[in-house]
């Protein structure tokens, strides 16, 4: 056996020194395969140096800016935070429920709901910057009501521009595609500010 065989069929130890297989890895090799392991699971989604979850950061803050624009002008500071949270936490627990439901993280094992959490928690987090803007908006006497609905708002635009060039880099795009997505985002939160003035109540 030549020491490129004996590479290649040497089992992972778990230590990054030996073969270690993706969770694509795993889905390719048939209905008939094992589940991935837990240790498999572990290192799949957001731990062991894996790139963020883009999609469900650039989600959640479109979430909270909807959440924003429905819930009107005229909701106290600590509602709206709690508003925000609430909503962003709930659509995290959803997104991780589909996910596990589709098998996309292993299927109904500890490890394989744990890492869903993992990979989709900027769903929750993009419901704290606004959250926090509207209790500091409250906490100042000058500020209305209806100043503080648009600081949070503002707030959830620029976190949904920022989440979406971070993508942008991350995906490394270039020419037309970039141009085109980058265009896309900007469409995005120009359509949230329309919204908002369009059904402000």
């Amino acid at each position: 056996m030549s020491p490129a065989d004996a590479d290649s069929s040497a089992p992972d130890t778990g230590d990054g020194t030996g073969p270690h297989p993706s969770i694509e890895d795993v889905s390719r090799s048939g209905p008939a395969a094992s589940a991935p392991s837990t240790s498999e699971l572990l290192t799949y989604g957001l731990g062991s140096g894996n790139r963020l979850n883009y999609t469900s950061a650039v989600y959640g803050s479109v979430l909270a800016a909807t959440v924003v624009v429905s819930s009107g002008d005229l909701r106290a500071p600590v509602v709206l935070a709690v508003l925000l949270l609430v909503s962003g936490g709930t659509f995290w627990i959803a997104h991780v429920y589909a996910a596990t439901v589709a098998g996309v993280h292993g299927g109904w094992h500890l490890g394989s709901i744990w890492n869903g959490m993992r990979h989709e928690w900027p769903v929750a987090f993009a419901a704290v910057p606004p959250a926090a803007a509207a209790l500091i908006c409250g906490l100042i006497p000058d500020v209305t009501v209806g100043e503080g609905v648009w600081a949070a708002l503002i707030v959830c635009i620029v976190e949904q521009q920022l989440w979406g060039y971070a993508a942008v880099r991350n995906a490394k795009l270039t020419g037309p595609a970039l141009t085109r997505t980058m265009l896309l985002n900007v469409v995005m939160g120009f359509i949230i500010v329309a919204l908002k003035l369009g059904i402000g109540h």
